[in-house]
């Protein structure tokens, strides 16, 4: 007979406990991980990697990820940490600091809003064209297919009172599925993205391996590989590469400090180093992808590849969609290309959105079901901006000049953590909580290497648009939309009133 000791069965209890605990906290890492990654390739541009590679060299991977490790890994690492460290929403967060610092958190949040709004319409446009895919309906011309009768955009600025029928029933559809994502906060996001992430490496897989497969596929892989090692000399190659590190990891939105509060502590460093790889893999395997298809349509339409591949976002409609056709079995593999690309831009509306609804509910106690409804509402109501006949211009300006506003938001973040708080406090945080003691040089990046890359890469962006020049727009729209788009959002920011920049 064995006889058990009311001590060994308190032991028993006290090791099942902390297994458990164990357990969920490995759980919370894991699904830090993967909305970290899905929020990193949603939000990022990861096609802005192969037309910098097609334009300079071959070789942009070098000073693309030495960008990644020096300057995005220690952002990444900045915004989970200090989200870990305060366990605030953003607002509150940059106010523990000091009082008046709550406007950079409210920076974040309309620099989210203004995002996932057209990039909600963006998918929309991949909604438009999933179903459009059962006919190959831009067959016979891809780029007056999508102009002309998808978002029906009018000649200059004008007809602001019509709107593309197609492309507003398929933004309520985009906003029916992003609620789901935020329908019951984290909960729910963690579900969609358990989903939704494997579904897209799956789908990536697919088409990197489909794309090399096609005839004179490796003929345009050469083209986004060319090797030059005298571009790696030119400034503007390592300031394409530090902007792309920017762009490409969803940084300055809130999003990783909401994200960072629901799991447990430490693990930022290892975070940060599997955000940046998984970044800079898919970059590549999308450089492969978009190259491979561009090989194939250089060979069937006997054209050159053209290098604004990918430099706005209309780009895999109006040239990608040309080579779909001729693919074996077209309508499955257009139905599968689509949906693929509207991955991106689901995991992007969904977690800017999620940015905005976390300060809702831990901000204003709002519940999770009211804050969804109000983000989808409005960034719907604000995406019948970009869908209006002049709504493609609109949505080009504002892209393009958002960036200032990214850079604004990260350079503000650097120098509040590193100025104005004891940031050795931080540096111990990093280092009680990861295995690797890297929080003294993580400490000096903040302090002096970001706020110095960011001050060059705004003085290079204001260089080249001080003449408000951009694509020839009128002036009038481009300091409506564009110069706009920063002044409102920096005004709102640092005049919201003193009683919610106050509010605990």
């Amino acid at each position: 007979m064995n006889v058990v000791t009311p001590q060994f069965k308190q032991s028993k209890n006290l090791n099942l406990i902390a297994d458990l605990a164990l357990e969920m906290n490995n759980n919370s890492r894991f699904f830090l991980v993967l909305l970290s990654l899905g929020a990193a390739i949603g939000v990022g541009n990861v096609w802005l990697y192969a037309h910098f590679s097609f334009k300079s060299t071959g070789l942009f991977f070098i000073p693309y990820l030495i960008a990644l490790v020096v300057l995005g890994a220690p952002l990444v690492m900045l915004e989970l940490s200090i989200g870990q460290y305060f366990n605030k929403n953003v607002v509150d967060l940059f106010a523990m600091i000091r009082k008046g610092f709550s406007s950079i958190g409210w920076l974040m949040l309309f620099n989210s809003f203004i995002v996932m709004s057209f990039y909600a319409v963006v998918l929309s446009w991949h909604i438009v064209y999933f179903f459009a895919s059962l006919g190959l309906q831009w067959k016979d011309d891809a780029k007056a297919y999508f102009f002309g009768n998808v978002i029906q955009v009018s000649d200059g600025f004008k007809n602001f009172t019509q709107f593309s029928l197609p492309v507003f029933i398929a933004l309520v559809i985009a906003w029916v599925a992003v609620f789901f994502y935020l329908r019951k906060g984290f909960e729910s996001m963690k579900k969609g993205f358990l989903v939704t992430v494997p579904l897209f490496l799956v789908l990536m897989l697919f088409f990197l391996m489909y794309s090399l497969s096609l005839d004179n596929a490796l003929s345009g892989v050469y083209s986004f590989l060319k090797l030059s090692f005298k571009s790696l000399l030119s400034l503007k190659v390592w300031l394409d590469s530090f902007a792309l590190a920017i762009l490409s990891l969803g940084l300055s939105f809130g999003i990783m400090h909401a994200f960072a509060r629901k799991s447990g502590k430490g693990f930022m460093v290892g975070v940060s180093c599997i955000v940046v790889l998984f970044e800079l893999m898919v970059s590549i395997a999308a450089g492969f992808i978009l190259f491979g298809m561009l090989g194939f349509l250089e060979m069937k339409q006997g054209a050159a590849l053209d290098i604004s591949a990918f430099l706005d976002l209309s780009s895999q409609f109006t040239i990608l969609a040309q080579a779909l056709p001729f693919f074996h079995k077209p309508t499955f593999i257009s139905l599968l290309f689509f949906a693929f690309l509207s991955i991106f831009f689901v995991l992007g509306t969904a977690s800017l959105a999620y940015s905005i609804t976390h300060i809702l509910v831990h901000k204003f106690k709002t519940k999770h079901m009211n804050a969804a409804v109000f983000v989808a509402g409005f960034g719907f109501l604000l995406g019948l901006l970009f869908i209006i006949k002049p709504g493609f211009y609109i949505m080009d300006i504002m892209s393009h000049f958002v960036y200032y506003n990214v850079l604004i938001a990260i350079l503000l973040e650097a120098l509040a953590m590193g100025w104005f708080f004891d940031s050795d406090k931080i540096a111990s945080f990093i280092n009680q909580n990861s295995v690797l003691k890297i929080g003294k040089v993580w400490r000096f990046v903040v302090r002096y290497f970001v706020p110095l890359i960011v001050l060059v890469l705004l003085f290079s962006q204001a260089k080249s648009d001080y003449l408000l020049s951009y694509k020839s727009y009128p002036l009038i729209y481009l300091l409506i939309f564009g110069v706009g788009t920063i002044a409102v959002p920096l005004i709102a920011a640092f005049l919201m009133p003193q009683r919610l920049l106050d509010r605990k």
